[in-house]
């Protein structure tokens, strides 16, 4: 007989030394995987951020993505199909669920530490499928675009323009 899968806990303190992890990590953000692997049916993540983390504008075209704020703030961002901003919806203690369509371009701007989201959506992973007009992750442009990001008005696009 297989052994039966224990339940799983996930304990503040556990949260708060990912959080801490995520204070000193390079992309300003860790993770912690639910799901057992790629093949699963439900992949389950959850992702614990400090202001300055860069989520590289993306969109899942064969998937959903559901948005669980746990703690902090941050803005779900928007785009349309040319790159310009379409919304900026706040997650917060007040709004702490998101539900992305699968094919909606977006992004996500932390605005307190120690943020935590869980994201669920199906499976089998699938990897994000990048916005060709957002930098690379670690690029030398990264930076300038969170800070874009942080500010931008709607009907904006990305120039990459230093200004």
């Amino acid at each position: 007989m297989p052994e039966l899968e224990r339940v799983r806990i996930v304990a503040r303190s556990q949260i708060s030394d990912l959080a801490s992890e995520a204070e000193t990590a390079a992309r300003r953000r860790t993770h912690l995987l639910l799901h057992s692997g790629p093949q699963d049916q439900v992949q389950r993540l959850m992702i614990v951020l400090q202001p300055g983390s860069y989520i590289r504008p993306h969109h899942h075209s064969q998937q959903w993505e559901l948005l669980v704020l746990l703690q902090g703030r941050g803005n779900l961002l928007s785009f349309d199909g040319s790159g310009c901003l379409a919304d900026r919806m706040e997650l917060s203690r007040s709004a702490q669920v998101a539900q992305i369509p699968a094919g909606v371009w977006h992004g996500f701007v932390v605005l307190e530490n120690d943020t935590a989201v869980l994201e669920i959506k199906p499976g089998p992973y699938r990897p994000n499928e990048f916005a060709d007009w957002a930098p690379e992750e670690g690029a030398p442009d990264a930076r300038r675009m969170v800070e874009w990001l942080s500010g931008a008005k709607l009907g904006t696009a990305w120039s990459g323009i230093a200004g």
